[in-house]
């Protein structure tokens, strides 16, 4: 406990009688001071926490001053912790921040608001709506991807500010744009919200035409509203690479089965399922195509693949809607 300087304390002994003000014993032994009445010097005092000069003295003032500011002088501030505040600006990212979006979308979203709340941009704000969007909440997650996909600028990432003004545009920023879009229209689609899902996929290709992701979304959403040409329009030419060219033959027979063209529809699918056998979405399609041809059995087949190669997907849930109105109605088309 700090003692105030020059107030009266308790004596202590002193060579030859000397009474002292100081009641906090000195770190080295009194023996080593000099004999006699002399005054401790200020520096001395003020290191026992007291003024041993009398109470009107100017260099007690003196000494009770400077201990008065040391007194109410704020205290060192801690370090910073990494990827705080006073953190370096390299330790905020966006790969940081999606890293843990499968495994941990509470981590990640707690991530892109903190990184929002000291200065993130652009790049915080997707971050925090993909978290959403893992997290359930499909609505919020898919209205902020879509605000943002109209934001022009990209890819300044997180060095834009939300309400930073409108910035010029490159090949690269209206690449971002469309990815944005695209995000934003799969979270419409999974919020079964098929229209705000075709405006997002339509706005993200007016930025970059041949996008191929963004062409397969257009497309899905285009037969779900009905619409199978747009679907079969945007779809051909297929794309070149094997992968997305297999992934838009499927999406394609779904528009040619929409059409009623169960034939091109079977020609497109087993031209998918040759590359990619064990493909959920490819046999969940032909065995509906079967259903529609009237083999059953084939239909049957298609459908507890699905639902053995992957059991916790989105197919398998519509494999098994299909096999429990089959077991209904075996005969139904």
């Amino acid at each position: 406990m700090r003692v105030s300087a020059c107030l009266p304390v308790s004596p202590f002994p002193l060579p030859d009688g000397c009474p002292g003000r100081f009641s906090i014993a000195p770190a080295r032994p009194i023996g080593r001071m000099r004999a006699g009445c002399r005054v401790l010097t200020v520096a001395w005092a003020m290191m026992a926490g007291v003024c041993a000069l009398p109470p009107g003295n100017a260099a007690c003032s003196r000494a009770r001053a400077a201990e008065t500011a040391q007194q109410v002088a704020p205290s060192p501030a801690a370090p910073p912790e990494p990827g705080h505040a006073d953190a370096p600006r390299e330790a905020w990212s966006f790969a940081r921040c999606t890293t843990t979006l499968s495994d941990d979308p509470d981590g990640a979203r707690d991530y892109a608001e903190d990184w929002l709340a000291h200065g993130g941009g652009l790049e915080a704000q997707q971050c925090e709506a993909l978290a959403r969007m893992e997290l359930g909440d499909v609505a919020t997650a898919a209205a902020s991807l879509d605000r943002l996909s109209h934001v022009s600028g990209w890819p300044m990432g997180d060095s834009v500010m939300p309400n930073a003004a409108a910035q010029a545009d490159t090949p690269q920023s209206l690449r971002r744009r469309a990815a944005v879009a695209e995000q934003a229209a799969r979270a419409w689609q999974a919020d079964d919200s098929p229209k705000q899902a075709f405006d997002s996929a339509t706005y993200g290709l007016t930025l970059e035409p041949g996008d191929v992701p963004l062409r397969l979304v257009y497309a899905r959403v285009a037969v779900e509203l009905d619409q199978p040409q747009r679907a079969i329009d945007t779809l051909t030419p297929l794309p070149p690479v094997p992968v997305e060219r297999d992934e838009a033959l499927i999406a394609r027979a779904a528009a040619w089965r929409r059409m009623g063209r169960i034939e091109q529809a079977m020609t497109d699918i087993n031209a998918a399922l040759k590359d990619m056998p064990r493909n959920g979405a490819a046999l969940l399609e032909r065995g509906i195509l079967y259903q529609r041809e009237g083999q059953m059995a084939q239909a049957r087949a298609d459908w507890q693949d699905v639902v053995t190669l992957s059991p916790d997907s989105d197919e398998a849930d519509l494999a098994r809607q299909d096999l429990s109105l089959l077991e209904t109605d075996p005969e139904a088309p």
